[in-house]
């Protein structure tokens, strides 16, 4: 599907090779670095809670005493605790961060807005976005300070998102939720600030050159498309918190919403040629390397045998960024009968070529039911259940999925 961003790039096309990074001497892979220097509760931004106030966001840094170099990778964590609890202390993420700063790599622990009430799958919602919202804060903090103070010595064009649980599940959506389509209409996202938040830093890219996702979801696995940026995945195949698959997911007791776990994201990124490990906890429940210590070390060896062929490629990750962009979004969805492509942004729909696509690219029957200057209804009921996407745009060349139960 077509990408609806544009982006300046730091550097020319013939000065990629300067953006490596140095690793050599065992660096980003041993734990070169016997001690760490961390600077805790630094603020990043600030942004509304779930009760209509101010939150600010803090997160802690994690350096390797004593290095000299320059320019070093960075990784985001963020911690778990189904976006109603948690800290940028807990065991788990602490223990990430700890270890990989002794590998040379530059880590931040992120605290993020949590909260939903009541529980259920809106305010569940809402509750990714604004993490998500807030982890791409933290982000473009740090390439604010990479082309400012440079007080922490990162370098921008080699920078990772990576969580345990509810961290991974942002940290994925930050990557692969893309466009505003992709949002469900009933969040409002316009009114929670944009796709991208207003959490802090404007103007710097919130965009990763990969993600580590530790017992996490995506909202919808076909929203890896081709070209994307590679993912790494451990999850127990017993998860009773986070589906190992596609199924529902529940909080405090909750029943939400159908996500697709790691199981499910594995083949499809496969299939598109993203680079994506995949390792599985066999007979193992949620987060099994939390406090223990074969699994932490099992999690801490996959993980960094990922991360460290991509210091040795040359980058491309931009450093300024717009918003991402999409024309429409689709309601109700999944859907029986009719289904509303509503307009998001100015461009009029009324210009649009529009058919239904099937999986295999096959065009389906399409019938007008009304159509006004801000929404057009579709009768689909005549259409099989299954997976469908709205072709749209005045040279048919976006798409949106939905799906007809």
């Amino acid at each position: 599907m077509k990408k609806f961003f544009t982006f300046i790039l730091l550097f020319a096309t013939a000065q990629l090779f300067s953006q490596t990074i140095d690793t050599t001497n065992g660096r980003y892979y041993n734990e070169i670095f016997p001690q760490i220097t961390t600077t805790s509760n630094i603020t990043y931004g600030s942004g509304i809670g779930v009760n209509g106030q101010p939150v600010t966001l803090i997160m802690d840094i994690y350096q390797p005493t004593g290095d000299t170099v320059s320019k070093r990778p960075l990784i985001v964590w963020a911690h778990g605790g189904s976006f109603i609890g948690g800290s940028k202390t807990n065991s788990d993420v602490l223990e990430l961060a700890t270890h990989f700063a002794k590998m040379g790599y530059v880590c931040a622990s992120i605290d993020y807005r949590i909260g939903m009430f009541p529980i259920d799958s809106v305010n569940a919602t809402k509750a990714v976005v604004r993490a998500m919202q807030d982890m791409k804060a933290a982000v473009r903090y740090f390439r604010k300070d990479a082309a400012t103070s440079n007080l922490y010595k990162i370098h921008s064009n080699y920078v990772f998102a990576g969580g345990s649980s509810a961290g991974a599940f942002m940290s994925l959506h930050l990557a692969y939720m893309d466009k505003v389509a992709e949002v469900p209409v009933y969040v409002n996202i316009n009114n929670m600030g944009g796709i991208d938040g207003i959490s802090g830093s404007p103007g710097y890219s919130h965009l990763v050159n990969g993600v580590v996702n530790l017992c996490g979801a995506l909202g919808d696995s076909s929203w890896i498309e081709p070209g994307n940026v590679p993912f790494v995945s451990m999850h127990g195949n017993v998860d009773a918190t986070v589906p190992y698959g596609s199924a529902l997911i529940s909080v405090a007791g909750f029943p939400l919403m159908v996500v697709d776990g790691s199981a499910s994201l594995n083949p499809r990124a496969t299939n598109l040629g993203i680079n994506n490990p995949f390792h599985t906890y066999w007979g193992s429940d949620h987060v099994p390397y939390f406090g223990n210590i074969p699994y932490m070390d099992t999690t801490l060896n996959f993980v960094k045998v990922f991360l460290r062929p991509l210091l040795v490629q040359p980058s491309v990750t931009p450093i300024l960024s717009e918003e991402i962009k999409a024309t429409v979004a689709l309601f109700p969805n999944p859907t029986t009968n009719t289904i509303t492509v509503a307009i998001i942004d100015k461009s009029t729909l009324l210009q649009s070529n529009l058919s239904i696509v099937n999986l295999l690219g096959q065009e389906k029957e399409i019938i007008i039911v009304n159509k006004s200057k801000s929404n057009v209804t579709l009768n689909v009921s005549r259409l099989p259940s299954g997976i469908y996407f709205l072709k749209y745009g005045a040279s048919s060349e976006e798409f949106v999925k939905f799906v007809k139960e």
